[in-house]
């Protein structure tokens, strides 16, 4: 079993409890507009470029066999990413690290062995593995295949997904994972189409499916300035939640680094400029949370 990841992150401490191995999944059907990782999205590896690196020295130019690299009149390098292969032909030669290569294939056992090295870790500390993307739904059966390896070991596992897949999968997925993660955005149809690309339909029909087979999901939720942290949006979340039997809810504050990585896949970051959120308007986002309900604050 081969599947494409795009990091492996051993000893995190924000991705559950505990040291944890986090395993990000390369691949996602969604298209939210203001991802924070534009480079998981594609399911194949491609090349990052990070300008403010490059020295235009050429050679990229001379690695590169379908000429996507050129120096221009002006002594500038320029990269052409149409038809670009991310042979990493030219990411071996950059002597400053501008160009590399983001994501690869990797079976499933030599990704368990990844998890498996840091046990000693995880039993002094209650961590485990956290499986997260992209989205771990694109790969479902990679996805299977590494959470039963990690399982046979007895290993505490954390499946962080946005619910967009089909149910036989999730639910199968389910039976080796201890805690889900599972994000929600928004509750209006419409604005989850305009804003995700895709209806929340499934997403909330496999929500409502899995609180009935799982006992362990946290809600979370990415607050984005304007689009998905308006009080109206979080306190149907609430409700979602406490009519799932669901009590702990994680509220994501704004990460402002996000615009940053979109130069390293040559696009733009559509939302713009975002003020991260006051403390004083979070404190009045967890303010409506309901009877019963944990609310926490992820800084």
């Amino acid at each position: 079993m081969k599947g494409y990841i795009f990091d492996i992150d051993h000893f995190a401490v924000h991705d559950g409890p505990g040291i944890r191995t986090t395993i990000y999944l390369k691949g996602c059907p969604l298209r939210c507009l203001w991802c924070h990782s534009p480079e998981s999205q594609a399911k194949a590896p491609e090349i990052l470029y990070l300008q403010s690196r490059c020295i235009s020295c050429g050679s990229c130019v001379s690695a590169c066999r379908p000429g996507k690299h050129t120096i221009n009149q002006s002594g500038l390098h320029i990269y052409n990413r149409e038809g670009c292969t991310a042979c990493g032909a030219c990411a071996k030669v950059c002597p400053t690290k501008a160009l590399s290569v983001c994501g690869c294939e990797k079976t499933a056992e030599e990704v368990i062995d990844e998890g498996v090295q840091d046990m000693v870790f995880y039993r002094n500390s209650g961590g485990g593995v956290t499986l997260t993307g992209g989205e771990i739904l694109y790969q479902p059966l990679f996805a299977l295949e590494i959470l039963k390896g990690v399982k046979a070991y007895d290993i505490h596992t954390i499946v962080e997904t946005s619910g967009f897949g089909e149910w036989y999968q999730l639910q199968e997925i389910s039976r080796f994972t201890d805690t889900f993660y599972y994000d929600i955005k928004l509750i209006n149809e419409d604005l989850h189409k305009q804003f995700t690309g895709a209806s929340n339909r499934i997403i909330l029909d496999n929500l409502t499916r899995l609180a009935k087979v799982h006992r362990h999901i946290v809600i979370r939720v990415p607050l984005i300035p304007g689009f998905t942290d308006p009080i109206d949006n979080i306190t149907a979340i609430y409700k979602l939640a406490a009519d799932n039997g669901i009590y702990q809810i994680h509220l994501l504050p704004y990460n402002p680094s996000a615009p940053a990585k979109y130069e390293w896949v040559g696009r733009a970051y559509k939302p713009g400029s975002l003020d991260v959120q006051s403390g004083e308007y979070l404190e009045g986002l967890m303010g409506q949370k309901l009877p019963g309900q944990e609310v926490v604050i992820m800084r």
